[in-house]
């Protein structure tokens, strides 16, 4: 069976465009990269050059998964609740306003307790 012409300039220029790399990995290696990609409903391959090509892109766009999305987003969370409480410390110290040292305590004290709990979750992709 003959190729139609456009087929034939359609891999013509795919070659010219891509290049097909191949590489041996140890099995556990392979085995953590195909678990990874189940995480990302990616195939093993897609998920191995997506990697490659995050890496080396000058975008550098990053998937994260949902549980990597919540950790980010609950430790931003409770980052900016303790420089908010720092910086009206601050301004309230710099225009000579009285701080009530019992709120600042209970604040810090619940900010302790946050991270506290923050850190002690069981993270599945750490």
């Amino acid at each position: 069976m003959k190729e139609n012409n456009y087929q034939k300039t359609y891999k013509q220029g795919y070659k010219q465009e891509n290049k097909i790399v191949t590489f041996p990995i140890k099995n556990i290696f392979y085995d953590e990269l195909r678990k990874r990609s189940i995480l990302h409903d990616l195939s093993a391959n897609s998920y191995a050059k997506s990697i490659v090509t995050n890496f080396l892109s000058t975008e550098r766009i990053s998937v994260f998964t949902k549980e990597e999305r919540e950790y980010i987003n609950q430790y931003i969370r409770i980052s900016r609740g303790i420089a908010t409480n720092i910086n009206q410390i601050a301004y309230k110290t710099n225009i000579g306003d009285y701080i009530d040292t019992n709120i600042l305590i209970n604040s810090l004290h619940h900010f302790e307790e946050e991270f506290k709990k923050f850190i002690s979750k069981d993270w599945l992709w750490l």
